[in-house]
């Protein structure tokens, strides 16, 4: 424990030590720190926690301001919109990963462009049983007769989304109601109003502690006792949501600053956090209150977003799904252009426009004549039909069918 604690010391002191200079650019000022929920509830407490440190760190007030609404989403545009001065920082849920990936109506922001600070910890989901429900066990929850209420919050937040997922991949009986916010599903649960809720098993931990509830079923993370998700999908499809789900919790409680924040004052922000997550302090209090600290930094944080956003058509397909979410395709009928001597890249009209695209050789679906072939078999000149992504970043079809 000694040798701990002196470890801990070590790298507070040099991450106090980088944010030298950051205390000459903010102090006296104030920075706001966007939460995208309302008071109460886990984004809350870590922003809380995490704020009184940076503020210690980067002698500077840092002020919470509470803006819920759609999902996040009002809070995460109030961010991107936000003055790049690195008076502004926000944190959201990864469900806004889901949300941009299916472009949401009202997503005024995208991901890859934030400034990323840091994440405070990773952020296995649970599934949690009211007790008020009568039901203890996943068996009780897989073997009700009726649909089962669920609270979630607004459409197209993390809860919302992993409780359409979860219940795609394991056929549950889910009565979906978003508009919990907060601590609110808590409270409907322990009123009797709500059976059941998805979400983060470190905001969860206290109302199962207390007596309330009972966890079910855990996805990802190693919770003694509580089976995982993934020990109940029978299927191919209903494996592979399980497993999104559980790679999109390793990415818990976010930190970002607005695009276009200047280098300096992201290398002050990063040191700050970095500090704030060492300070033995932060450790004790997060300790007392029962929330996992598991930090990463700036641009590790900006690649596992990336990467997070980075799907397949199919795994969108399967999003798309299970939250009931049309993909925006574009469907046109048009000759072959050019194609690239290693058969991966093509050309092709859509209206005025000329489209570069690349083939992908398990996701693109190609057919000739009716039937299935491999990409080498395209010829310049074919006439083919082709449904492909606008906004994604190689234009990849979904599917390619030729005549000729």
């Amino acid at each position: 424990m000694r040798v701990l604690v002196q470890a801990l010391v070590l790298a507070t002191a040099v991450a106090v030590a980088g944010t030298a200079n950051a205390d000459e650019f903010y102090k006296g000022k104030t920075v706001t720190y966007i939460v995208s929920t309302s008071p109460g509830g886990g984004y809350d407490t870590y922003a809380r926690l995490v704020g009184k440190y940076l503020a210690k760190h980067l002698g500077a007030r840092v002020q919470i301001k509470n803006l819920p609404g759609a999902g996040h989403i009002v809070g995460t545009n109030t961010l991107a919109a936000s003055k790049p001065d690195g008076l502004t920082i926000g944190t959201f849920n990864t469900g806004l990963i889901y949300a941009q990936i299916l472009k949401r109506d009202g997503v005024q922001f995208d991901l890859r462009a934030f400034e990323w600070i840091g994440k405070a910890s990773s952020d296995p989901r649970a599934l949690v049983l009211g007790k008020e429900s009568g039901m203890k066990t996943y068996a009780d929850l897989a073997g009700v007769d009726k649909p089962v209420k669920f609270a979630t919050s607004g459409v197209g937040s993390a809860s919302y989304t992993d409780t359409q997922l979860i219940q795609a991949a394991l056929d549950l009986k889910i009565d979906v109601v978003p508009g919990f916010n907060g601590n609110e599903g808590e409270l409907a649960m322990l009123r009797g109003e709500i059976g059941a809720q998805v979400g983060s098993m470190s905001s969860l931990q206290s109302f199962v502690d207390n007596g309330y509830g009972t966890f079910a079923l855990a996805i990802g993370g190693n919770a003694a006792g509580v089976p995982q998700a993934a020990d109940k999908a029978t299927t191919a499809k209903g494996r592979s949501i399980i497993a999104l789900v559980q790679a999109m919790s390793e990415l818990g409680r976010l930190t970002a600053a607005p695009a276009g924040t200047p280098a300096e004052r992201v290398a002050d922000l990063r040191a700050a956090y970095k500090a704030a997550l060492t300070d033995p302090a932060l450790l004790a209090e997060a300790e007392k209150l029962g929330i996992p600290i598991e930090p990463a930094y700036g641009e590790t944080v900006a690649g596992l977003v990336g990467d997070a956003l980075n799907q397949s058509p199919e795994t969108v397909e399967i999003i798309a799904a299970a939250v009931n979410v049309e993909i925006k395709l574009v469907t046109v009928k048009t000759e072959l252009l050019d194609l690239s001597t290693d058969f991966k890249k093509i050309k092709f009209a859509s209206g005025d426009a000329t489209i570069k695209a690349k083939i992908s050789g398990s996701r693109t679906a190609i057919t000739i004549n009716g039937e299935e072939a491999k990409r080498k078999k395209l010829k310049v000149g074919m006439v083919c039909e082709i449904s492909y992504d606008p906004e994604h970043e190689d234009n990849e079809p979904k599917k390619i069918a030729c005549e000729g």
